[in-house]
């Protein structure tokens, strides 16, 4: 998604409930989009695009959909290498913040 792309997470008429076929298509947004979707600033973008480069290289992860696959151990083993790197505990927190599903928290000691 360009940054003056229109946002396809946006729901059209906000004063309705949500009806359940647009339920089940925003289950279908790829997950690309939805990382980005709420990330308008572009140089956040930017540093979060350095950040999915460096998770999909750490995981040989190729394809947008494999990040539905990412577990919660998946994170900390990323934040374990990161700290091997010698990243600051409070960049590890900021990438790594992110990644939680569900959005738990992965404490860096």
């Amino acid at each position: 998604m360009k940054i003056n792309e229109p946002n396809p997470l946006t729901i059209i008429d906000p004063s309705s409930a949500l009806a359940l076929p647009v339920f089940y298509q925003l289950a279908d947004v790829p997950p690309e989009l939805e990382f980005f979707g709420n990330i308008e600033n572009p140089g956040t973008r930017r540093v979060y695009k350095n950040c999915i480069r460096d998770f999909m290289k750490f995981f040989g992860i190729s394809r947008p959909p494999e990040f539905r696959d990412v577990t919660r151990a998946h994170v900390i083993a990323w934040r374990d290498d990161l700290k091997k790197r010698g990243l600051s505990a409070t960049t590890i927190t900021r990438l790594t913040a992110q990644w939680m599903p569900g959005g738990y928290y992965v404490a860096t000691p």
